[in-house]
Order: C-alpha cells, then structure tokens, then sequence
C-alpha cells in the first residue's frame, strides 16, 4: 500500500501552491523553535548539539527522521499517512507546530519527508541543494564533504550574514 500513499502525495507536490508567501529571514537571535527534518537518529543529535552552540540553549527543537522500520518516536514512515497521502496522528501534531525555522538535512529524499516541507509552508526553511527541494526551500547550499556538521555549520553561518 505504500504505491498507492507515494501516488497521492507526489500528485499534491505536483501541484504549484495556492500562494505565494513572503517570508520574512528570521534573526537567528530571534529563532526560538525549530523543526529539524535529518536522515537518522545520529545525524540529529550531532545536528542537535550543533544548533544549541550556535543559537543558544533556549532553542527548542522538534527532531524528526524517516525510517520505515524504526520505533524511535521521532520517525516517521508512510504508515503515517492515510492511504489518500493525509497525515495521521503523529504528523498532525508536527503541522500544529509553529517553528520559527525548518532545517531539512537528509540526502536520501523521499518523498514523504519533502512533503512535510510542502504541509509547513510558512516558517523559513534552509537545506542542501537538490533540484526536486528548491519549491520548498528558502535557502539552499552546496554540501561540502560528507560530515554533516561542518556542512550544517555552513548553513547557520550563512543564515546568521545575511540577517
């Protein structure tokens, strides 16, 4: 059944938005919430600690990964959709959020976790370059290197010169 939840989901990331939103970049002193969308478990602790050095120890973060076979409560999987490609319980309680930023992190893109992106259009989202992420992202760069720190540095660097 996850043919027929894929189907419905690339159909509505086939769809342009309704409209177009202005968002504003956040300050990064400002960024009190954040979503944080990575690849697996480690990846967001390193990612985790990285964000607290450098935005500070208030900052609240809301981890999320995608895994179809993980208990870890911070996945998700196609399971978490309806068979029509809306999101159930444990996704709902990530739309009610209100991050002030997104950080989407993973290499492997499926299309359930790019769809998270397309659900949350308002808050600032930054991310690695990839073609297929560009609608959804608000500032992209190139992965340097594969160590996911040093690359995550970049991102909160570059966001913290242009504000």
């Amino acid at each position: 059944m996850k043919w027929i939840r894929e189907h419905f989901i690339k159909k509505a990331l086939g769809k342009p938005r309704k409209s177009s939103i202005k968002k504003n970049i956040p300050n990064y002193q400002d960024i009190q919430t954040v979503c944080l969308i990575g690849q697996h478990p480690g990846e967001l602790e390193e990612v985790n600690g990285l964000l607290k050095e450098a935005l500070g120890n208030h900052l609240i973060i809301h981890p999320y990964f995608y895994d179809e076979k993980s208990e870890d409560p911070r996945s998700f999987s196609y399971k978490d959709f309806s068979l029509f490609g809306k999101p159930e319980q444990k996704l709902r309680e990530f739309l009610t959020l209100r991050p002030d930023l997104i950080i989407f992190t993973p290499e492997k893109e499926n299309f359930f976790s790019i769809y998270l992106l397309h659900l949350q259009p308002q808050p600032y989202a930054i991310g690695f370059y990839s073609e297929r992420l560009r609608p959804y992202l608000d500032l992209m760069l190139d992965k340097e290197g594969k160590d996911i720190r040093s690359a995550t540095e970049q991102l909160i660097k570059y966001l913290k010169q242009i504000n």
